[in-house]
This record gives C-alpha cells, structure tokens and sequence, in this order.
C-alpha cells in the first residue's frame, strides 16, 4: 500500500498567499495524486492518506504520522510519499533515524517529490537528503527563535498578543491595548462584588442565571467578539456554573495587572505544558475592572474554601452525559455508600432544566455498559469478518480477471503474428490477393473482438481496484482490540478507554451509548 503523508504547520500561516496555497492540504494532495496516477508501478497498488493539520515539523509525535508508522512496522504500507522533506520533518536527527535507519530496515520506499527523491533509485544519495534536512532543522530553529522573541518583545511592553479577557475589548488604533468593556465588565464587577459579601462561586452563578445574565461564551457570541469563548457552541442550557465564575475571580487581568506565561512547553514542539510557579507580570498595565483592594479581598475569601478531594479513576470518567442539558454529569465518589452518577446542572445553575433528579448507581451503569460493550464487539468480530470476506472475494475476482487478461493478451500476440504470417506468404507467392483480404478481415474482426473483451476486463478491473476497503487498517486495529479485551469479566477503564465514546442518560430505562469509531465500522460495512 502506497502512503501519502501530508502536514501543514500553524507556523504556514506566517507566510505571504502564494507560500500558503503552496503548502496547504489540498495542494500537497493534488501534488501527490498526480505524481501517483502518473507513476506506472506505483498506481496499481492501494493508497491511503495521512493528514496532520496544525502540527509543527519539529518532532514526531503527531497522531497521523504514528498511525501510518503503525501500518508500516505491520508491513501494511510499503511506500511513502511527501511533497517535499520539510513535510516529512524539521529534525535533522529524528528524519536520519526514520530515512536512514527503520525505513530501510522495514523495506519501506520513501519519495520526495520536490527535491527529486526516491530511496529506490540507488543513484539517488544521501548527502543531498542530509544536506536538505539540516536546513530545514535550522530554519525550524531559527523560526522558533523569532517568534519567541517576537512574543517575549509583546510580552514587555504588556501587550495583548493573544484575545482580550470577557471584560475587555482589543484598542483598534492601539494594537496589542484594552479597553474596558462596560457592559460586560458590570458582570465582572458584579461577581467580585458577590464574593467580597461572602457568597460561594456556586451562588453566584445561581444569582447570574437567575438575573438572565448572558454567559462569556453567549455574551461574545452576541457581540460579535472573536476568541476562544466565542467559539463554544450554543446550547439551550449554557449557563455560569461556579467553575465559571471561579476562573473569573482568580484572574488577576481584572485588577489591572498584565499576566502572561502561566504555563510552559515541557519541550520544544510539544503540546504537553505544566504550570509556571512565577508568570510574568507588569501591575498597573491597563484599565482595572475591579482595584487591587477588592480583588485581594476576594481572593482570600475565594481561597479559604478547600478543595474537595481528587476523586479515584473510574471507569466512565468523563465519559457520562446528561440527555436533556447535554452537559457531563457529576461523579459521586462515596467510602461507606454506593458511588453514583447525577446530572448537577440544574442545581449548580439554579434553572428549571427538566433533568432527570435520581441518581444512576455506578454499579449498575457500568454492568449495562458491559453488557452492551460485549453486543458491540460481536458487531465488531461479525462486522469486520463480513468486510474480510469482502476483501477476499474481491481479490479473487482480481486474480481470475487478471489470468483472463493475460490469456486474451496471448491470443492478441498469437492473432498479431498470424496476420503478419499472411502478409508474408502473399508476398512469396503462396496465397492469392482475394485470399490475403479475405484472411485478413476475418482477423481484425477477431482483433477487434478480443480488444473489445480485454477492455471490459480492465474495466471492470477498474470498479474493483476503487472497491477496496479503504478502512481496513482501522478495522484492523479494532479487531485486535476485541481480541484482547472479549475475556475480560467486567469492564475496566482501558475498555472504556478504547471503545467508549460517550455514555448518554436520559433516565434509568433509557441510556445511549456512542461507540469510537463506530462512524468507520458503518462506512466499512456498506462498503
């Protein structure tokens, strides 16, 4: 099976239109389709794609490079094929290990396009490839290295790099300023006023719910205002919830102080962070919502409370939702009672959402999950057996129109030499003109026949070539899931893990339950 990797970087985007059409997903697909539609050993053999979208180049761990790397260590995929080597990757070192090392050693081709690549031409040396890379490692780093110092130079001057808090709107003839939102920034003042009078997170949400106050996702999307709240999807039951209002009171942009860094890249191209002990800071950056009097008296109010205990790891976690509101129900981890499931929306908003009030026991929930859990892996095992048997009988029909091809190409061959004997013997005398036509006819009638026959066999070859499974890798995967999990006796957290999506509760005789990839399995089937 023959790959094509493409990547596009977020950093693509820093380039002028031409460079971005360039590197885009759709370019580099049509780029590697056409090379593969024009390349004759390569276009008679399966394809797949394999697409990070917003992955920097700078390291290896991106979800479509490691599911193609899994189908290449499985001898699934022989042949790989990128536009160029900086879609492959910026690291020197890591391409050299993958080009120079696995890649050979698991018998896998490897094809650049644009730098006039490909491991099986043995013309083709590696200096060019090395020499490549290292540019391209250095222009990653040279990169990174400009645009930290681009964002630590913003960073100084307490500019707004990134969106303005709910609060806050951005300084359209000052960039990188904020101006003081009225309206939304009466909400603010209204929560650290409530929690300055003593009142818990939880209440003052009550109270904004009650008062019909728009939440920070609503209210942006109301006005129009750009920025990771505005993206949240409506929802009848949006409404403040005390986590809300807590990462309100706790952000210190509302007493005029700049903060910025309050987390750090464990490493370099990785999305991993942890918590910075000491962010940087610049008091009395911009215009205060609230002074620094009443947002310290708000904090030691705020920070008093302790925090309820970290709940263990079970099963379902983040897994149970509410069928009515939509929102994650809350897990009740209990020592001396039974541990239970309840939607909590209503009561920590305050709203009439006609949820359901009763308590699902985790018990019985995680039996009914397992007991649909082991229907779906019957679904499953008979699912993709149905697909197997599919993909054999597909590759017979293969086998026995490609012997029929070759059998008709012989009669052609036999048929072109039998026409060819004929002209000679009229030449040397042997047969008459009228008998030279007559044969002669007859033959390309028959020619015509055969042509007419060996076209409708690639034809239908054709069909059956566009027939093939184009999930079988996923399918794959499942299935040796299924394998490692059917004899388990209940159900565990990796099973979840693995095939549970989401667990949807509507009341105790009605609960849904979405599988992971269950969407592949159906395409696979009708397939």
């Amino acid at each position: 099976m023959v790959a094509f990797y493409i990547r596009l970087s977020r950093q693509d985007d820093d380039f002028d239109e031409a460079k971005r059409q360039s590197n885009s997903v759709e370019n580099q697909r049509r780029l590697l389709k056409e090379y593969f539609e024009e390349s004759p050993e390569l276009r008679q053999e399966d394809s797949c794609e394999f697409i990070d979208d917003g992955f920097s180049g700078t390291n290896f761990q991106r979800p479509a490079f490691q599911q193609m790397l899994s189908l290449i260590k499985k001898r699934t995929v022989n042949t790989v094929i990128v536009k160029d080597f900086s879609r492959f990757g910026r690291n020197y070192v890591e391409c050299a290990d993958y080009l120079e090392k696995l890649f050979p050693f698991l018998g896998t081709r490897f094809i650049s396009i644009l730098d006039n690549y490909d491991s099986g031409r043995q013309e083709d040396s590696g200096i060019d490839f090395a020499m490549k890379n290292i540019v391209n490692s250095f222009y990653s780093q040279d990169l990174s290295r400009k645009v930290t110092s681009t964002f630590d130079l913003k960073r100084e001057n307490g500019e707004f790099f990134f969106g303005a808090p709910f609060g806050y709107l951005k300084d359209e003839i000052h960039p990188g300023k904020i101006l003081i939102d009225p309206k939304a920034a009466a909400v603010v003042r209204r929560i650290f006023t409530l929690a300055c009078e003593g009142w818990k997170s939880c209440d003052i949400a009550k109270i904004l719910n009650c008062e019909g106050v728009p939440t920070v996702a609503a209210y942006n999307r109301e006005n129009k205002i750009k920025g990771k709240s505005g993206a949240s999807k409506n929802s009848d039951f949006a409404a403040w919830t005390g986590t809300k209002v807590a990462s309100i009171l706790k952000n210190e942009v509302y007493s005029g102080t700049y903060i910025s860094q309050k987390r750090k890249r464990m490493v370099a191209g990785s999305k991993k962070s942890s918590p910075v002990a000491n962010p940087f800071k610049i008091p009395d950056n911009h215009p205060a919502i609230v002074n620094p009097e009443e947002f310290s008296k708000a904090q030691e109010i705020f920070t008093k409370r302790a925090e309820p205990p970290k709940s263990r790891r079970y099963q379902l976690k983040s897994k149970v939702y509410c069928g009515n509101c939509g929102y994650a129900m809350t897990y009740q981890d209990n020592v001396h009672e039974e541990c239970f499931f309840r939607c909590s929306h209503s009561g920590e908003t305050g709203l009439r959402t006609g949820c359901p009030e009763e308590r699902f026991p985790e018990e019985l929930l995680n039996e009914a999950v397992f007991r649909r859990l082991r229907q779906w892996m019957m679904f499953l095992n008979a699912a993709i057996g149905h697909a197997e048997e599919a993909e054999r009988s597909r590759q017979e029909c293969l086998r026995l129109l490609e012997e029929e091809s070759a059998e008709l190409r012989h009669s052609l061959d036999d048929l072109e030499s039998a026409k060819l004997s004929l002209y000679e013997s009229y030449c040397v005398g042997e047969i008459s003109r009228e008998k030279l036509f007559e044969e002669k006819e007859s033959m390309s009638k028959e020619l015509d026949s055969l042509k007419n026959s060996l076209a409708t066999i690639h034809e239908k070859e054709s069909r059956l070539r566009t027939l093939r499974n184009r999930y079988k890798p996923e399918l794959d995967d499942m299935l040796e899931s299924v394998r490692l999990y059917e004899n388990e006796p209940h159900l565990t957290c990796k099973m979840a893990e693995v095939f549970v999506d989401r667990v949807i509760i509507y009341n105790k005789w009605q609960i849904e339950i979405e599988w992971k990839s269950e969407e592949t399995v159906r395409r696979a089937i009708s397939e």
